[in-house]
């Protein structure tokens, strides 16, 4: 399976993941809104505005596949469409 790193930006370069097998760049996508949503919740009860905030997608060449902004998670999608944007 591909291997896949995320990089999250909360003012500065916060964390670094490595070395996460997922199916494919969809899936890696997937699971990085899912880590996005989780980190602005925690936020927000920390009492930070996570609105700047980002999380990229790189793949094992280290080349970036995707994005997520944080404030887009924040928006209603009455067409229960991703709202990941690719880079």
């Amino acid at each position: 399976m591909p291997i896949f790193s995320f990089v999250f930006h909360e003012d500065v370069v916060l964390e670094d993941v490595k070395a996460i097998e997922l199916a494919d760049y969809e899936r890696a996508l997937a699971e990085a809104k899912q880590a996005a949503k989780e980190t602005l919740v925690d936020g927000v009860l920390d009492g930070l505005d996570p609105t700047t905030w980002v999380v990229r997608v790189y793949n094992e060449p280290g080349e970036l596949i995707g994005t997520i902004f944080f404030a887009d998670l924040l928006k209603a999608d009455p067409d229960g469409r991703s709202d990941w944007r690719h880079a």
